[in-house]
């Protein structure tokens, strides 16, 4: 398998973004599987094909990565769910 090399980031698909964008919203893999018709296993590739790009590693991360990121992918994210998690886990 070919990689791109570390100083040339690859962009994120639109597929990648709509996910991003769903799991920002609080959706489950089983959720945003069953909107997209796709399996749960593929969402989770997505996911996880997203975050390496963005260099995240948890799902708060990489759709707060994403929003500052990808700003052009036309999408309106309500980020109010993953800030309240970072939030908590913050302070708990």
């Amino acid at each position: 398998m070919r990689r791109s090399p570390a100083s040339q980031a690859r962009p994120l698909t639109a597929r990648e973004c709509a996910t991003l964008e769903r799991i920002g919203r609080d959706l489950t893999h089983k959720d945003i599987a069953a909107e997209f018709g796709i399996s749960i296993n593929t969402v989770a590739n997505l996911a996880a094909n997203a975050y390496k790009k963005l260099g995240a590693h948890s799902a708060a991360a990489a759709v707060l990565a994403h929003r500052d990121a990808h700003p052009w992918c036309g999408t309106r994210i309500d980020f109010g769910p993953i800030l309240e998690r970072i939030k908590a886990s913050r302070t708990g």
